[in-house]
């Protein structure tokens, strides 16, 4: 998929060449990706559950690469990741931009 059709494709081929990307860049990590359903399997609801699922997560010892999936209905989640500054944790954050064009960044915790 083109990085130019991701107006066409939406949010979700941007998550797709992201979580591509990172299984190639990063073979041997963790890669997490952090939607309404994943929370809905998981039995995540307040900031506190998912810090736990992190710690879970880092205990392995392998990096976590952890993708936000847009609004997450997880109130204080992103002051949350304050705690893993400086752990074995990287942080994307994929939304909506102007226009409805996906974007994603890279966090600096």
């Amino acid at each position: 998929m083109a990085l130019a059709g991701l107006v066409v494709e939406g949010m979700e081929g941007l998550l797709e060449v992201v979580l591509n990307e990172l299984r190639k860049q990063e073979p041997d990590t963790n890669i997490v990706k952090v939607d309404r359903d994943f929370l809905s399997d998981e039995n995540i609801t307040f900031a506190r559950e998912l810090g736990d699922y992190i710690d879970r997560k880092l205990a392995d010892g392998k990096k976590l690469n952890l993708i936000i999936a847009g609004d997450i209905p997880v109130v204080g989640w992103n002051l949350l990741m304050e705690k893993y500054k400086g752990k074995n944790i990287q942080v994307y954050y994929c939304a909506q931009a102007c226009r409805q064009v996906p974007l994603c960044t890279k966090l600096q915790i």
